[in-house]
């Protein structure tokens, strides 16, 4: 008997499936999940305040205070810069704490010596006067410390400063 010839099979290379990356998806880098967040926010606190009978000053106070926090977190998150994030956290930082609470400072000098402060701080309580309106203040200098990291000419106005300064 003649020996049968064998055939070994053609093996090709299997085909190389090229995967791109997932990315995940990030709500909280959309407008429309701040916006949202924001409107479930302000009807939660009018419930709260309409079933709890808050006076109205009161309740508009505490969501000034609540969506002051929530505007500067969806700016930070959704707003690109072009900084590192540690220069970006600088100028948030010294926003907040120099001109925030400068600005909140001189508002309570003024209210003091105005005399407007026991006109205003009476119906709404002291301390829920206080710590809000620090909050919306240092919210306020943390957006004023961003811009100023955006504005060019501020930055090299600062340099220029800094130049001269005795060393």
């Amino acid at each position: 008997m003649p020996k049968s010839r064998k055939i070994k099979p053609k093996i090709y290379p299997k085909k190389q499936i090229k995967k791109t990356p997932v990315q995940p998806v990030n709500i909280t880098k959309s407008k429309f999940y701040w916006i949202a967040l924001s409107i479930v926010t302000v009807v939660c606190i009018l419930i709260l305040g309409v079933a709890t009978n808050i006076p109205i000053q009161k309740v508009a106070l505490i969501m000034t205070t609540v969506l002051s926090v929530l505007g500067l977190a969806g700016y930070i998150r959704v707003k690109p810069s072009n900084l590192t994030i540690k220069s970006r956290a600088t100028y948030l930082f010294v926003g907040a704490a120099v001109i925030g609470y400068g600005i909140w400072a001189v508002m309570v000098i003024l209210l003091a010596v105005t005399g407007l402060g026991v006109q205003v701080a009476n119906p709404l309580g002291d301390q829920l006067f206080i710590v809000s309106t620090q909050i919306i203040f240092i919210v306020m200098g943390a957006f004023i410390g961003d811009m100023l990291s955006k504005n060019m000419t501020f930055l090299s106005f600062a340099g220029k400063i800094k130049e001269k300064l005795p060393q």
